[in-house]
């Protein structure tokens, strides 16, 4: 999957002729507003998954849902899912649950759903849902990036240095230099430790952040917030087989090309 490219994508499925980036960031967006709904009402429950990670019934439950409700609006469709495995098809979602899941189940109101569709392997639509603040970031290719929020809201304003949301160092880590990396932006650059990628993506396309990087991604981290951040006017680096730099202004180049030394 290729989260850099931007060209328009037209096709058409065997189910109701063409459909349009517009149509799937539609389905997109409203089941991630009907899980989140469901997110209220469940029991959650956690267990281990690997040394640093963990899973919640939550994470289980909400991806099966985004998988029956994405697939049926889209017959023929198929779903690469953080816990529930992958498949491919010409249309394809990428879905992360409960991006966040550590904050999630310690009771820290840093976690979304993450929803993007793809079209032969390039990314159109993203969708990400903040079920505690009940904002809703979506864009996609021929439709602008907006945010949807009931609550309180500041317009971004500027700052001094530029402000970045990483999560480097994570626990685990198989790279080498990432706590002297994490010194040297911390010279440069005011620091935000989000523990969620997705959401982090999601507020530097909003503007509330100049950028944001992490190594240790997968596509379902990445996928829709990678399409905010490109419609609203920002890029997004791929770095190595799992990593990124995203954002707008010089920060992103100072941090892809650090991040490029330590991945390689």
């Amino acid at each position: 999957m290729d989260v850099a490219q931007s060209q328009p994508v037209g096709f058409v499925t065997d189910h109701n002729g063409s459909v349009t980036p517009g149509d799937l960031l539609a389905l997109a967006a409203q089941s991630c507003v009907d899980a989140a709904k469901l997110l209220h009402e469940l029991r959650v429950d956690v267990a281990a998954k690997g040394p640093f990670d963990q899973v919640s019934t939550a994470d289980l439950e909400i991806e099966a849902f985004l998988r029956t409700s994405l697939t049926g609006g889209a017959p023929g469709s198929a779903v690469v899912g953080e816990e529930l495995g992958a498949a491919s098809a010409p249309i394809t979602w990428y879905v992360d649950p409960i991006d966040g899941t550590r904050n999630f189940v310690r009771g820290i109101p840093l976690s979304c759903l993450s929803v993007a569709a793809a079209v032969d392997g390039v990314p159109v639509a993203g969708c990400v849902l903040d079920p505690f603040r009940d904002e809703l970031f979506t864009a996609a290719v021929d439709v602008p990036f907006a945010v949807r929020s009931t609550g309180l809201t500041i317009t971004p304003g500027t700052s001094p240095r530029p402000l970045v949301l990483t999560d480097i160092p994570m626990p685990g880590s198989p790279y080498r230099g990432e706590l002297e990396l994490l010194g040297s932006l911390m010279e440069v650059a005011d620091v935000r430790r989000v523990y969620s990628t997705a959401l982090s993506l999601a507020w530097v396309a909003a503007g509330r952040a100049d950028a944001a990087a992490n190594l240790g991604i997968h596509p379902w981290d990445v996928a829709a917030g990678a399409v905010l951040v490109r419609e609203a006017g920002g890029v997004y680096r791929e770095i190595g087989r799992d990593g990124f730099a995203a954002g707008r202004g010089e920060i992103v180049d100072w941090l892809h090309d650090r991040l490029e030394d330590i991945v390689t």
